[in-house]
C-alpha cells in the first residue's frame, strides 16, 4: 500500500511536471532574427555626419525607442546600423511576424550632440521593411528643406551664392544640370562635388596603360568613400578591387577608399582571377 501511495504520488508530480512545461511551451514565444535598418546620414551639405557624440534613433508613437550610434566608415557608404528586434514592441501585438510596418506610426531622429533633428527626407525602398532577418536601407538627410525637393536649403542657397545669378530656392531642382557637365544637381550634392563649375564634376579619367592594366585617377571628397566597378561589355558590372598607386607595387589590394580630406586619387584595378578582362570602368561615391 505504501509503494502503491508514493507511486501515485510521483505520477501525480510528474503529471504537474508536465502540465507546467507544456503550459511553458504554449505561451512561451521564439526569438526571430532582428531586421536590420542601415544606411547613411549625411548634413545639409551632403557630408556624411562623423560627430562621435551623434545617433539615429528609431521612436514609435508609443515612445519605444531604438538607438545606434553614428560610425564613420561602418562598411561602404554606411555609417549607421539599426537592429529591430521583432518584438521590440514597436506594434500592438508584440508577437506578429514583423517588426515594423509602413502603417506604424514611427519616425527616425539624428541627435547630434544635444541638438535633435528630425531628416528633411528619408530615401528607401520599403518593400521588406518588419520582415525577420531582412534589411532596409535607409539614407537620412538632415537640414531644412522648405521648396521639399530633397536638396537642402544651406546646399542650394550655396549654389545661388556662387552662381552670381538672382535665384529662388524653388529654381534649383535636383533632377536639372546647373553647369550643364551631365552630373544632376542632385548626384552633386551626394558626391560633393561644385554644382557651379563644369570643371569640378565627378568623373574617372584613365591615365596610363601598361600592357592591359590601366591606371585610373578621380577626385575624392571628405567623408565619402569610393568603390570601383568592372565591365566587360557595359552591361554586366561587379565590384573590382584596387591597388593606390602612392603605396607601391607591392600594396595590398582594397575593396573601397574612404577619403580623410580632398585630392586626386590613382589606382589600379586588379581583378580576381574568376573574373573576366575588364574594358570599361566606373567609379561609385557613397
Amino acid at each position: 500500500m505504501k509503494i502503491f501511495f508514493e507511486s501515485k504520488q510521483r505520477a501525480i508530480l510528474i503529471s504537474l511536471v508536465l502540465q507546467f512545461l507544456l503550459a511553458a511551451t504554449v505561451y512561451a514565444f521564439p526569438p526571430a532574427p532582428h531586421h536590420l535598418i542601415y544606411g547613411m546620414v549625411r548634413d545639409e551639405f551632403g557630408n556624411p555626419i562623423s560627430a562621435p557624440t551623434a545617433e539615429v534613433i528609431l521612436e514609435t508613437s508609443a515612445g519605444v525607442q531604438i538607438r545606434s550610434t553614428i560610425v564613420p566608415n561602418l562598411e561602404s557608404g554606411v555609417n549607421y546600423r539599426l537592429a529591430v528586434p521583432i518584438d521590440a514592441g514597436l506594434t500592438a501585438d508584440a508577437y506578429k511576424p514583423t517588426a515594423l510596418k509602413p502603417l506604424v506610426s514611427f519616425r527616425i531622429k539624428v541627435k547630434i550632440g544635444e541638438t535633435t533633428y528630425l531628416p528633411i527626407e528619408m530615401v528607401a525602398d520599403f518593400s521588406k521593411l518588419g520582415k525577420p532577418a531582412q534589411k532596409t536601407r535607409l539614407n537620412l538627410t538632415l537640414g531644412e528643406d522648405s521648396d521639399g525637393d530633397g536638396l537642402p536649403d544651406a546646399w542650394e542657397r550655396m549654389l545661388i551664392a556662387a552662381s552670381g545669378v538672382d535665384y529662388m530656392l524653388r529654381d534649383i531642382s535636383p533632377d536639372d544640370d546647373f553647369d550643364g557637365d551631365g552630373i544632376s544637381n542632385l548626384n552633386e550634392y551626394l558626391a560633393g562635388t561644385y554644382a557651379f563649375d563644369p570643371q569640378d564634376g565627378f568623373r574617372l579619367n584613365i591615365v596610363n596603360v601598361w600592357g592591359r592594366k590601366p591606371y585610373l585617377e578621380f577626385m575624392v571628397i571628405q567623408g565619402r568613400t569610393y568603390s570601383l566597378l568592372a565591365s566587360p561589355d557595359l552591361k554586366t558590372w561587379t565590384p573590382i578591387d584596387f591597388r593606390i598607386l602612392a603605396n607601391g607595387p607591392t600594396a595590398a589590394t582594397q575593396a573601397s577608399y574612404r577619403a580623410t580630406d580632398v585630392h586626386v586619387l590613382q589606382v589600379e584595378p586588379v581583378p580576381a582571377n574568376a573574373q573576366p578582362v575588364a574594358n570599361y570602368f566606373k567609379v561609385q561615391a557613397q
